[in-house]
């Protein structure tokens, strides 16, 4: 895929921290936002950045906090919602702009949620993909709450497929789990980045044993598994960028967004607006061979959502976690169909079937 993304860096007022972002598409065209998760960079949304500034959009994709080329810090602290909400509000008025369109993945999905729910006047409308509202921000033992018993015991499985944000709490001190990932940055990015599959969507997640083996696959004392390129949603070049961004940045920025849990609950339950419930249109986009955030079989991750939003529109695509890169033009053209469909004045044209067909061959 050609690129054609431009590069540039704000210096947030004040702290003089500095993020960088990705963009493209014409000046005046209708924002949206890409916030990505762990432990990705910006150009993961290479594909929607590329679509939707050939439909007209103004795109913009920050490194997040502790990735890339944006700012890191030692102090977990500084990776709490409350902190990194403001951030992207500052980065959204440096652009000229007082509203988007957000969409979030992944840990992306928990300063998606808190704009949505404690600034909707910053959103046009928001989409979200695996994570849904009022789970991820309100801390691990939620999250825990949701987990299917009838698949994970518990007795067997105390946190379920959550396991591993236990083990990051408890590993808080000694980062073994980032000495892990920082000893082979190729070899656990490709299994971090592995294609979905029916067997992964209905199987048991591999994050279930994490604390038992202080470590992920096995613990830290075991070789990682070596998954091929083609077993994975990357091509050569995004994993080379991958590989030399955690590389450069290390994974303490990452697991530190782990470790605001209570932080993060707190924030949400005190400053969210309208009672919680979103009054935007909000897409939500299951990825139904998604182990973790099993949403499509599971109804219990989706009940908060349903019933704190009121204009909810929901699609499945077959993709495990990185739907968005596994199933991108199916991801796109759905969003597509959604806009001109629930938020047509955020249309930059040109006519709407013409759009959509367009679309459709991205």
């Amino acid at each position: 895929m050609s690129q054609q993304f431009s590069s540039d860096v704000f210096t947030l007022p004040g702290s003089g921290k500095q993020i960088f972002y990705l963009s493209a598409g014409p000046s005046d065209g209708p924002l949206i936002f890409f916030l990505h998760g762990w432990p990705g960079i910006a150009l993961t949304w290479q594909h929607q950045l590329q679509a939707f500034a050939r439909l007209g959009f103004r795109v913009i994709a920050p490194d997040m906090p502790g990735y890339g080329k944006t700012w890191t810090s030692s102090d977990a602290n500084d990776y709490a919602l409350q902190k990194i909400v403001p951030q992207c509000l500052e980065l959204l008025n440096h652009l000229g702009r007082k509203e988007a369109l957000w969409f979030g993945h992944d840990w992306g999905c928990g300063p998606l949620w808190a704009i949505a729910s404690h600034h909707p006047e910053a959103c046009t409308a928001v989409i979200a993909m695996s994570v849904p509202y009022l789970t991820l921000e309100l801390g691990v033992d939620t999250l825990i709450s949701t987990v299917d018993r009838k698949r994970y015991p518990e007795d067997e499985y105390p946190y379920g497929q959550w396991d591993y944000q236990k083990w990051y709490e408890q590993d808080a001190e000694a980062r073994a789990s980032d000495r892990q990932f920082e000893s082979n940055v190729s070899a656990y990015v490709k299994l971090f980045f592995s294609k979905g599959s029916e067997a992964t969507g209905l199987g048991l997640a591999r994050t279930t044993d994490v604390t038992k083996h202080k470590g992920w696959f096995g613990g830290p004392n075991v070789s990682p598994p070596e998954l091929p390129l083609s077993g994975t949603v990357l091509d050569e070049p995004l994993l080379a960028e991958l590989v030399s961004a955690l590389t450069k940045t290390g994974f303490h920025g990452a697991t530190s967004w782990y470790l605001n849990h209570p932080a993060n609950e707190k924030y949400t339950r005190e400053q969210s607006v309208n009672g919680g419930h979103l009054k935007m249109p909000v897409l939500f986009i299951h990825t139904e061979y998604d182990a973790v955030c099993q949403t499509v079989h599971n109804p219990a991750l989706m009940k908060p959502m349903r019933a704190h939003t009121e204009n909810l529109s929901e699609f499945v695509i077959k993709a495990g976690h990185w739907g968005l890169l596994e199933c991108p033009e199916e991801t796109n053209a759905g969003i597509v169909e959604w806009i001109l469909k629930e938020v047509k004045g955020a249309w930059p044209g040109p006519e709407p079937k013409h759009a959509y067909a367009k679309a459709q061959k991205l």
